[in-house]
């Protein structure tokens, strides 16, 4: 039975600004459960490829076990493959995978993910939160292991959560007492004690916050989404298309400020009389806002709220 269920967010608004056409080459930097890949696919034929790369076994073994997916495998309509989309590059080269006309990534989670990896504070998990499963540290670790400086910085800087020092103390209150922090319901609990009694009614904001900056350490998720940005921009063909799907505001800042960028062009100073730096603008951004799910979409999904997605064309 296939468990492994994402319903892809914004996917009319992707199709739209990735505009894949028959004959093209695509990449789906985060397959999840396969939404975008499958919707390419109808667009691409009866010619084009896609990769379809995603850092889950999970999400890699669910794909390979929808009824086409042998099929488009055989006929070289997709190539799957299991890694980390930071290394983007290395991938198309170890596959052999020619230079795409469009490259997308979702960085949201799946339905599966949140109910089964301890990312969710609404049921009871094991505190885990590892997209992959083979890395060594997972969110158990980091809680009953890291000092108290380091759990400062990542709820602060990642979690963005201002009552970040009293859920600290707690935490150390606990593991000095013996106690493991090894469940979701331990570090809910543990939140709602740390909270001022007025605002323990809205602990749900807070620990939404607070596991959401341990699964971004626990993944590395902004270093690899700073890593893979200017790889997967470099891999394109002139006039390829790069789109990324964002679900916070951490995410969408980088995403922003590495196509800001690309947009700049002579950053001499304005008394030079000629450009000397020969810089040239590299990218020219199709989303002058992000755009963001309409009232029919978030009726159907309320999970596609938060959802941003940004996208540029390679000059």
């Amino acid at each position: 039975m296939n468990t492994y269920e994402h319903t892809p967010v914004l996917l009319k608004e992707v199709l739209e600004y990735l505009d894949p056409r028959p004959g093209n080459i695509i990449i789906d930097a985060t397959l999840g459960g396969g939404g975008y890949t499958r919707a390419i696919i109808d667009r691409i034929k009866p010619d084009g490829r896609v990769l379809a790369v995603d850092l889950d076994a999970d999400a890699i073994a669910n794909f390979k076990e929808l009824p086409l997916a042998p099929s488009l495998e055989k006929r070289g309509d997709a190539t799957i493959a299991q890694g980390n989309f930071a290394h983007i590059d290395k991938i198309v080269k170890n596959h052999n995978f020619p230079a795409p006309d469009g490259i997308v990534a979702d960085l949201g989670l799946s339905s599966y993910e949140l109910e089964h990896r301890g990312i969710s504070f609404q049921t009871d998990q094991p505190l885990d939160m590892r997209f992959d499963l083979s890395q060594p540290e997972d969110a158990k670790f980091i809680l009953n292991s890291y000092d108290k400086n380091f759990l400062l910085k990542i709820f602060k800087e990642y979690g963005e959560e201002k009552f970040s020092n009293q859920i600290v103390k707690k935490i150390f209150e606990a593991r000095e007492n013996g106690i493991e922090i090894k469940n979701t319901a331990n570090l809910y609990q543990i939140i709602v004690d740390a909270l001022p009694k007025p605002l323990k009614h809205k602990a749900d904001d807070h620990a939404r916050r607070i596991f959401q900056a341990l699964r971004i350490q626990v993944n590395h998720e902004l270093e690899n989404l700073k890593d893979f940005l200017p790889k997967a921009f470099d891999l394109l063909v002139p006039g390829g298309r790069l789109l990324v799907v964002s679900f916070h505001s951490l995410e969408d800042r980088i995403v922003k400020q590495f196509f800001v960028g690309l947009t700049k062009g002579c950053v001499c100073p304005p008394e030079f009389p000629q450009c000397l730096c020969g810089k040239n603008p590299k990218g020219k951004i199709l989303t002058k806002k992000p755009v963001t799910a309409n009232s029919h979409e978030l009726a159907l999904n309320p999970k596609s709220k938060p959802a941003k997605l940004r996208a540029i064309a390679k000059l």
